[in-house]
């Protein structure tokens, strides 16, 4: 190998690096932890979620951190037509949460944790509670416990 060879395997490599760090990391299909409001806030401010989205994080009463056109608000899960959609993970990802549908048969197959509440698709802070709670969806709106956890596709 020549000196310019190496050269150019180096400058390669460096580029391909660079391209590595832009692309946002993403979440294995399941049970994930979210941010903390502080990390969410700090994703938020750094621009790495949509203009107008919206996502849950670590917090009691479906708590959502929106993106920069909501000037990176933070506040409960706010009465949409459609819920929320979205969660941001502890890893700084913007992911899709799981239907109802799909976090029931993830319930049901073990694939959360036996006490895990779960944050998924739906109005009013909806989440998947573990097989301990007899794999119930509810609200989670108005509730003495925050939750930690959402479950994606």
């Amino acid at each position: 190998m020549t000196l310019s060879s190496k050269a150019q395997f180096t400058v390669s490599g460096i580029f391909a690096l660079a391209i590595c760090a832009l692309v946002p990391s993403v979440a294995s299909a399941g049970e994930v932890k979210l941010a903390t409001p502080e990390q969410a806030l700090a994703i938020c401010k750094a621009n790495k979620m949509g203009e107008w989205d919206i996502a849950y994080v670590i917090g009691k009463n479906g708590l959502v951190q929106k993106g920069p056109g909501h000037q990176c608000a933070q506040e409960s899960a706010p009465a949409q037509a459609s819920g929320v959609g979205n969660a941001i993970t502890a890893d700084g990802a913007v992911v899709k949460l799981a239907t109802p549908e799909e976090a029931l048969a993830m319930c049901k197959a073990n694939k959360m944790g036996e006490w895990d509440i779960a944050y998924i698709i739906g109005k009013n802070a909806l989440a998947q509670k573990g097989p301990g709670y007899q794999c119930k969806q509810e609200s989670m709106l108005n509730q003495a416990t925050g939750v930690g956890n959402a479950l994606t596709p």
